[in-house]
């Protein structure tokens, strides 16, 4: 099951819109992360991972940005990259607790600094097959305004990047709009995996 997440966005009059996202499923909240020797430890309650599988690791993020900016409230420790796809190892490997790779059968992932705030463990979907589609509508009588332009960037870990060039943007009036996402698969099962508000906010330089 992919399931459907909430996500605002602004899109600037006569200016180009993108951003990249990576669709998971199974979001679990962390119950800790804890580095000892420079290595980060991942416990969560029968996570039910196994060696080898992927995971992607994510914070909270700012209600309302045009990217993924991880909320003020959350200390991201060095070394730790969110939203990046890694691999959990068989070292350390319990039904609680789990260490993770850059590379499958690879050697734990080093890391500094404090930890602090909400973290989720995710897996990412394979989009293999999968069409993207996003569109624009008015709040009021739902109608159609605009759409973006996805392209599936990397198909194997779920991600994919959506755009709306400027000649697009330069035609939208200023205002509030709901858009979504979509992921048809080869099987022609559709998810709306994606639903938010678009704000399009003036621009002055037009030329």
């Amino acid at each position: 099951m992919i399931y459907p997440a909430s996500y605002d966005i602004t899109i600037l009059q006569n200016a180009t819109w993108r951003s990249s996202f990576r669709v998971t499923q199974n979001r679990q909240a962390l119950n800790a992360i804890t580095i000892s020797g420079g290595v980060p430890k991942f416990t969560l309650s029968c996570h039910n991972y196994n060696n080898g599988d992927k995971v992607v690791f994510t914070v909270p993020s700012v209600s309302g940005s045009t990217s993924l900016i991880p909320s003020p409230d959350s200390i991201v420790p060095c070394g730790l990259q969110l939203n990046t796809v890694y691999y959990v190892i068989s070292s350390g490997l319990t039904n609680d607790a789990f260490y993770v790779a850059t590379a499958s059968g690879g050697s734990s992932i080093t890391a500094s600094g404090t930890v602090s705030g909400v973290f989720y463990s995710a897996s990412p979907v394979g989009l293999s097959g999968y069409t993207v589609d996003s569109d624009i509508k008015t709040l009021t009588t739902d109608e159609f305004v605009a759409t973006f332009v996805p392209t599936i960037t990397d198909a194997s870990n779920g991600q994919f990047d959506l755009v709306m060039p400027t000649s697009t943007s330069s035609g939208l009036a200023t205002g509030r709009y709901g858009y979504d996402v979509s992921l048809t698969s080869a099987s022609n099962e559709r998810y709306y995996w994606l639903t938010g508000i678009a704000t399009v906010q003036k621009t002055y330089s037009r030329n």
